[in-house]
């Protein structure tokens, strides 16, 4: 039975199809089930635009065309797009089972196979979206459509959906659904990008799982601060530990430390669960990869992805994903040995003709073992920050300054300059605030002046002068003294004595006054006393990298472009430094120079990377060419290394392995003799004519 119309006046039919029921609606546009006219078994979903504006009918218009273009069987097809009276309407896939949001309104939290489940199938949808060049930018729960039958998820609603050429994205205006949008969408439409889908993806997933979102608070209008994430521990859910990690991943701030596709954030996932013993049945499985086709591999041949590090287990959720990704997928091709084949044949045409490479390498040697990790790099800056002890200083309280009542600083609270970059600061003398003290000065007692130490407060001093006949009574002591000196010389050169006698006379040091000006308090009678404290900062750099055998670290960095994959600053070592073993030397001799006087105030690590191979083989005898009923001769089984490092894949031949044709190269080498001879012979018989 055909349900009565709503309030809105739609059509009863559109094009081939009669409107049933009406399965949801939203602010511009409302969604009905539609029957076809006379393939009663073909059911559709019928999108109706109600609004009118311009704007409404463009995005409504855009939708359609995009969704169109993305045919996958994750993401709801899109049949036909037209206009009916006043009505622009859009024909779907109908998918009978609601939305994510129904559903976890009804079931609170799913299992782990779950959401795990419906996380990879919107996940290949968003992969193939992006491949499309489509960014979805609304990727939340009620998007998100569940098939009752079969257990299959399906992207839909790409209503507000943007390409990169696209030109009209209107800018400074948030689109997207809050609490499921990126800290891009905060910013604006614009900035939004594919791996802000895979943002909105990853809330949904922690969603799934607990049925909450993965912050204490949820960001919010106007300031839209993104959090810590919440492990998920403290929603009750007990997972891996190594899980939180790839939460912490998949909801970086930091777009360039998410996972670049959700392919990669899958595979993560599916690796951590399988390390912790966690098995799942897919229901929906993902495409296996090829096997193997035969190619001269040993019956024991081995072959492995990227081993795992310490630098991605410890560093994981801040490292720019999209190069360590790129590692996992190169690290996967080479495992197969056809494509191994064809990239040591193709280095074997290459060569120059004196270099005697041994011509379709790949085809002749017997693979044993191919095994890839990513060799890292480290580099660390620290600055290193001096503060000695306090020590007391006084100053005469000649300005009489205020002090700000308060308590006193200590001396590694205190802020001081922000260092600009790495390198040495001589530093200065700090005053620490709220140690300055007014006090009575000691040596004049406050009274501003001191006894003169000469004359004692006498004001008069003794002192020998000379007294010789004729010599005024009333002449001064000074006169006196200069009058008595020339005479004495006189009389002295005469061979007279000259008579001495002592007198008082006003202290010359004082001035008669008894006082002098305190020299401490400069005559104020206060000094200020205050604690002081001197420094200096110094910087330090260390290098190290990844110890492994048979290969040459140092040249390998020459040889091969380095990848940054981390970079991190901070106002001290981080804990997590400490967890990379071939981290734990540098950060040990940084420790060293530190104490209760010494601190790290700056750190800072770089971490670059080179993805690397080694591939084991022997020779056997697969370049030997055998005449008929001739015995094969022994097989050459010794094991060789060579080496396929950096993402262009270049091959370093560690001494002692044998991939030249030494054949061509004596026969090269005795033509030059025989030339050589024949030179020699030729000159010879010139000259002997």
């Amino acid at each position: 039975m055909i349900e009565q119309r709503s309030v809105i006046n739609t059509p009863r039919a559109i094009g081939n199809y009669l409107l049933e029921a009406e399965l949801g609606r939203g602010a511009t546009s409302l969604v009905w089930r539609g029957r076809h006219r006379f393939l009663r078994e073909r059911e559709v979903a019928v999108k109706i635009l109600l609004s009118q504006d311009e704007e409404s009918t463009m995005r409504f218009g855009r939708e359609a065309e995009l969704t169109a273009q993305l045919r996958h069987p994750h993401i709801v097809a899109v049949y036909d797009h037209g206009q009916a009276g006043n009505f622009l309407y859009t024909i779907m896939e109908l998918v009978s089972g609601g939305s994510l949001r129904q559903y976890m309104a009804k079931h609170q939290r799913l299992s782990l196979k779950e959401a795990f489940s419906i996380f990879r199938q919107i996940g290949t949808a968003l992969d193939f979206a992006h491949s499309q060049g489509i960014v979805h930018r609304d990727v939340a729960p009620g998007n998100v459509l569940l098939e009752s039958a079969g257990g299959r998820a399906l992207l839909t609603d790409f209503g507000i959906a943007r390409q990169p050429q696209q030109s009209h994205t209107t800018t400074h205006i948030i689109m997207g659904t809050p609490g499921f949008f990126s800290p891009e969408h905060a910013q604006s439409a614009t900035a939004v990008t594919a791996v802000s889908d895979l943002y909105g993806l990853g809330v949904i997933f922690y969603f799934m799982l607990t049925g909450e979102l993965p912050w204490q608070q949820q960001p919010s209008h106007p300031d839209y601060v993104f959090g810590n994430i919440l492990p998920l521990g403290a929603r009750g859910v007990d997972l891996p530990p190594e899980i939180d990690k790839i939460f912490q991943t998949l909801l970086a701030i930091d777009p360039k430390k998410r996972y670049p596709t959700a392919a990669a954030a899958t595979e993560a996932i599916d690796r951590a669960l399988q390390r912790a013993g966690v098995l799942l049945d897919r229901s929906t499985p993902l495409p296996e990869v090829t096997a193997f086709r035969a190619i001269n591999t040993a019956s024991t041949y081995q072959s492995a992805g990227v081993l795992e590090s310490e630098v991605e287990a410890v560093l994981g959720p801040d490292l720019v994903r999209e190069p360590v990704e790129r590692a996992h997928a190169r690290a996967e091709r080479l495992r197969d040995p056809l494509a191994l084949a064809k990239l040591l044949d193709q280095w074997s045409m290459q060569g120059k003709f004196w270099e005697f490479r041994r011509q379709h390498l790949g085809r002749i040697i017997n693979l044993r073992s191919v095994s890839s990790r990513n060799v890292y790099f480290y580099q660390m800056h620290v600055l290193l920050e001096t503060r000695t002890p306090p020590n007391t200083i006084e100053e005469p309280d000649t300005e009489e300054t205020h002090f700000k009542v308060q308590r006193e600083q200590d001396r590694w609270t205190m802020k001081l300059p922000k260092p600009h970059d790495w390198s040495d600061d001589p530093g200065k003398t700090e005053i620490i605030p709220g140690s300055e003290r007014v006090l009575k000065c000691e040596r004049c007692n406050g009274e501003g002046q001191a006894v003169c130490n000469e004359c004692k407060g006498t004001r008069r001093v003794l002192r020998t002068v000379a007294v010789n006949p004729g010599q005024p009574a009333d002449m001064g002591v000074h006169e006196q003294t200069t009058v008595s000196r020339r005479k004495d010389e006189a009389a002295a050169a005469d061979g007279h004595q000259v008579e001495m006698k002592q007198t008082l006379v006003p202290c010359p040091t004082c001035g008669g006054a008894g006082a002098l000006r305190c020299e401490l308090c400069q005559g104020v009678g206060r000094l200020v006393q205050r604690k002081v404290f001197q420094w200096h900062r110094t910087a330090v750099e260390h290098a190290a990298h990844d110890d492994l055998p048979n290969l040459d670290e140092d040249a390998l960095r020459h040889e091969v472009a380095l990848t940054q994959v981390y970079n991190e600053r901070s106002k001290g070592l981080k804990r997590e430094w400490s967890e990379v073993q071939a981290l734990q030397p540098l950060l040990a001799q940084v420790n060293a120079k530190t104490g209760v006087d010494t601190r790290v105030v700056l750190a800072e690590i770089t971490v670059q990377m080179i993805p690397y191979t080694e591939v084991e083989f022997d020779h056997g005898h697969h370049d030997v060419v055998l005449e008929e009923n001739e015995p094969a001769p022994p097989s050459d089984d010794r094991i060789h290394r060579l080496q396929l490092a950096g993402f262009e894949d270049k091959v370093l031949i560690p001494a002692g392995t044998d991939v030249y044709d030494n054949a061509r190269r004596l026969q090269l080498f005795g033509l030059i003799f025989l030339a050589v001879i024949v030179v020699l012979y030729t000159a010879y018989i010139f000259i002997a004519r």
